[in-house]
């Protein structure tokens, strides 16, 4: 027998007790809708977890710390940061030099220094290595990065730095710009242009008899705000890191500050960044780096926890959207004892008619698994509606959510991908093959002359 014989006989047969068929199907619909359902609300669960991971950091950026107290560790040193460059899959390692000896920073711009810029050295003036700062992440608005050729004090400004310039003589609110957006929609120029005017930056001494030092500093570029790299992406200053140094140890010798430089006369820094190449890398060179003896921390960490909680919860669910699936099976298992018993006398005809058993049996898991694709694809189509409906009802509740940049996050309670959607429907007719399979052994196994006869 073809099998788009059996095909045709299976639809007849179910089509013949419509009223049967239809009840098992929605059976079977229910349970793959509450499967599918459960799987997609841990699937918006993980792409939550994944937005607001990327939304904390680059996926591909470790910061390395020294936390051990063992006076055996090694300090974090242009040695130690060497070898971390040189491992495999690392696209660029880098301290993160922020001065713990200068203390008010102050720049003034324009020739006659009319405008003032004010901030704290620790966290608007970063210093890296001048060759490591294209390769970091930062986003270049405009302008370029710094190169070898760079004269000392050339610098990176942050988004806004030139709207932090204020002018002291006027009163507060009309001594600054605001960087946003009026009621209009117009975004005003700020005071100073970064790239034109003169600028002096002056370390200003906390102490009132100390001394200032001033250095006269050229912006050449502008990076995008990401408060994952720092605030002097917002409105602070990236330089080469031995300007700044330059700068630190020229202020502790004209205010004459001692320094306990330690039994090790390596300059040694607080803590560096890494860049892997690819994410997947990642791991390998955190465990490289641990061993080395350093502690260490990355968005990636995060996410492995996330997933392993993530995983949990899905498991959670796609078992209670089993047990569902499970009555269902039950219920096409019974449907088709019951077509069996009540077609006896077709089984009997079939065989004398010499319709070979596995046509026999075929044609009983053809119809099983005809209820199970047809509940699934139904209920697959549901879930879908039903997605739609609760991701609009939350961002309708719920409102937007904002990242650590103050970009919009769209909100999902559902999300159904569509290798969700088809292995719903896979399922739901294995199940449904795998329910038939025994009523359909059973059918197999009736006498001919006993069915024809008894019937």
């Amino acid at each position: 027998m073809r099998i788009s014989d059996l095909l045709k006989l299976s639809a007849d047969n179910l089509k013949r007790r419509k009223g049967r068929t239809i009840l098992t199907v929605l059976g079977v619909v229910i349970g793959t809708c509450s499967i599918v359902m459960m799987m997609s609300i841990g699937e918006a669960i993980t792409k939550s977890n994944e937005d607001m991971i990327q939304s904390m950091g680059d996926l591909t950026q470790i910061t390395v710390y020294n936390w051990n107290e063992s006076p055996d560790q090694e300090p974090i040193t242009d040695k130690v940061i060497a070898q971390i460059q040189a491992m495999e899959n690392v696209k660029v390692a880098t301290p993160i030099y922020q001065s713990q000896y200068l203390n008010t920073i102050t720049v003034n711009a324009g020739s006659s220094g009319k405008y003032e810029w004010n901030g704290w050295v620790g966290d608007s003036i970063v210093g890296m290595y001048k060759e490591a700062i294209d390769d970091y992440g930062y986003e270049l608005i405009d302008g370029r990065y710094l190169t070898e050729a760079d004269k000392p004090f050339t610098v990176i400004a942050g988004e806004k730095a030139a709207y932090e310039f204020i002018n002291p003589k006027r009163q507060w609110p009309h001594n600054r710009v605001d960087p946003y957006p009026d009621e209009n929609g117009v975004i005003k120029d700020p005071f100073v242009d970064l790239s034109k005017d003169k600028l002096v930056l002056k370390a200003r001494p906390v102490e009132e008899n100390g001394k200032t030092i001033e250095k006269t500093i050229k912006v050449v570029g502008t990076v995008k705000e990401d408060w994952n790299k720092g605030y002097e992406t917002y409105a602070g200053f990236i330089m080469d890191m031995e300007d700044l140094i330059e700068l630190e140890e020229e202020y502790i010798k004209v205010n004459k500050i001692r320094v306990n430089k330690g039994k090790n006369k390596e300059r040694t820094y607080n803590r560096a960044v890494v860049k892997v190449t690819d994410m997947k890398y990642v791991e390998d060179v955190i465990t490289a780096i641990e061993d080395m003896g350093y502690n260490t921390s990355s968005p990636t960490s995060w996410l492995d926890e996330m997933e392993k909680q993530t995983q949990t919860i899905q498991l959670i669910l796609a078992g209670l959207g089993s047990i569902s699936l499970l009555v269902a099976a039950i219920s096409i298992a019974n449907t088709m004892t019951m077509a069996i018993y009540e077609r006896r006398r077709e089984i009997g005809i079939m065989k004398v008619l010499g319709c070979e058993i596995k046509n026999i049996r075929a044609m009983f898991l053809m119809e099983s698994a005809g209820i199970g694709f047809i509940g699934g694809v139904v209920g697959v189509a549901i879930s879908y509606l039903l997605s739609f409906i609760l991701n609009h009802v939350a961002t309708s509740m719920m409102g937007p959510s904002y990242d650590i940049n103050g970009e919009v996050m769209k909100t999902y309670i559902s999300i159904i991908p569509v290798w969700l959607a088809f292995a719903g429907v896979a399922f739901s007719s294995f199940i449904g093959m795998l329910s038939g399979y025994i009523p359909a052994n059973k059918a197999v196994k009736i006498s001919a002359l006993t069915a024809i006869k008894n019937d």
